[in-house]
């Protein structure tokens, strides 16, 4: 599903090489190196800075009014973006910080995804037809870029506005060097996912789109020259504005054109308790609750895109038999009965090591997309796209576990080629690009306070 705005894109539109070049495919997807020397050693890459340095972009600041404590909140506001209220929360329950880790030597704010260490290279930038604002987190507000005045309202009733993704790829390759990449673009598409979901919950038409051109349009007149990468972006509005690609738009038919939505029942208190668990991954061995394959197989039909599979290995969850079970085409099947633990430590492996602790976790989801098929239609461009497809569907994975009380881990230390094939991917034309285990957290010594503002 996506759409262009053609206010906001040029008449000349020149794609660039990107940032992802084919040989990124062998190197951070299907490379069995567990984790780059610098992670082990805990500390940055020699000669690169703090991230705490880089800089906001200067210009005319607009505080956003405070975000309501539930959603979907008690509003009735036609309005939609125009309404305060409704744009605060919005961007504050897409990417704002809602956690806080007090623990001495802790990662010390958490927002609402995952992110590789806690480094948040993604940044998000509300485009309109007149100017554009980027969203300041850390203190609830708008940075607006090249806008005249301060007075100007960020959103007013009219044309479509856009949530932009965008990514600097040196936050996180301070720590993980080359690796960055791979992990920038997981987030950013599970930031695009938390748009997604969160507009649904403020009654927000959404339409969540990854087409190159209509990207850089709406970048076009804003977006720094060096440092930060196109990613994606949501357009917001009552109706898609035209030139939409036809790649994307969701069949009529499908509940992501316009059926009920999936929406846990309070999803701010969901994603306040969402958990990536400790730093190494060993939770308690207890049973999940029935309801999670439930809410798993709703989440997931309803994703934003559809071009994925998702390969789910129960181990442990109440009244369901330990197995294989594969959500594809908006439907779940079993396709194999047994303890799933021996197919989990051998994909799981890197390098001879165990990347955690599989005898313990309820259960993990390997999340598929078709490389073979992408990498022909788009060529280097297919890396950024089918990882947006993927990380929308891994967020809605960690808000379902978050809602049954379990900790949802994303983790790279699998085997891809090994899981391919053990999960019976087509050979050379599907690959797994997510692995998330879900579990019960054991108690930790730190404990994490909510952010309000």
């Amino acid at each position: 599903m996506t759409g262009t705005a053609s206010a906001a894109r040029p008449a000349e539109v020149t794609v660039p090489d990107g940032p992802f070049p084919m040989d990124l495919w062998s190197e951070a997807v299907y490379s069995r190196r567990a984790i780059p020397d610098t992670l082990a050693a805990g500390a940055p890459v020699p000669g690169t800075t703090d991230p705490s340095q880089d800089p906001l972009p200067a210009g005319p600041r607009l505080p956003l009014a405070p975000p309501p404590l539930r959603l979907p909140p008690s509003l009735d506001s036609p309005a939609g973006l125009a309404d305060p209220a409704v744009l605060a929360a919005l961007l504050h329950y897409s990417y704002g910080l809602l956690q806080h880790d007090p623990a001495p030597g802790g990662r010390p704010l958490h927002r609402a995804v995952a992110s590789a260490r806690c480094r948040y290279p993604s940044e998000l930038t509300l485009v309109t037809p007149e100017a554009a604002y980027r969203f300041d987190p850390l203190r609830h507000q708008l940075v607006g870029l090249g806008v005249p005045s301060a007075a100007r309202r960020p959103f007013a009733p009219g044309p479509p506005a856009f949530l932009v993704i965008t990514s600097r790829f040196a936050r996180t390759a301070r720590l993980y060097g080359d690796y960055a990449p791979r992990l920038c673009a997981q987030e950013a598409g599970m930031l695009l996912g938390a748009v997604h979901l969160v507009a649904a919950a403020l009654g927000l038409p959404a339409r969540p789109g990854a087409d190159l051109g209509t990207l850089l349009g709406l970048c076009a007149n804003w977006l720094p020259e060096t440092g930060e990468h196109p990613m994606g972006y949501v357009e917001l509005g009552p109706e898609p504005s035209t030139g939409a690609d036809p790649s994307t738009v969701a069949d009529p038919a499908s509940p992501r054109a316009g059926g009920q939505p999936w929406l846990p029942p309070d999803l701010a208190s969901v994603l306040r308790a969402r958990h990536s668990g400790a730093a190494i991954f060993d939770p308690a061995p207890l049973a999940a609750p029935a309801r999670l394959l439930t809410d798993l197989g709703a989440a997931l039909a309803d994703a934003p895109f559809d071009d994925f599979s998702c390969h789910l290995l129960v181990s442990r969850v109440t009244g369901t038999e330990p197995g294989h079970l594969v959500h594809d085409g908006g439907k779940t099947r079993r396709v194999q009965d047994g303890d799933p633990l021996p197919l989990l430590e051998q994909i799981g492996q890197t390098e001879g090591r165990m990347s955690m602790n599989f005898r313990a976790t309820a259960c993990t989801a390997y999340i598929a997309v078709r490389r073979g098929e992408a990498v022909a239609k788009y060529g280097a461009d297919a890396f950024r796209r089918l990882h947006l497809t993927a990380g929308a569907v891994a967020h809605r994975i960690c808000v379902v576990a978050a809602r049954h009380g379990l900790s949802a881990r994303v983790h790279n230390g699998y085997d891809a080629a090994r899981a391919a094939h053990l999960l019976g991917l087509s050979p050379d034309e599907e690959t797994v690009l997510f692995q998330v285990a879900l579990g019960t957290a054991r108690p930790g010594a730190s404990f994490r306070v909510p952010v309000v503002f």
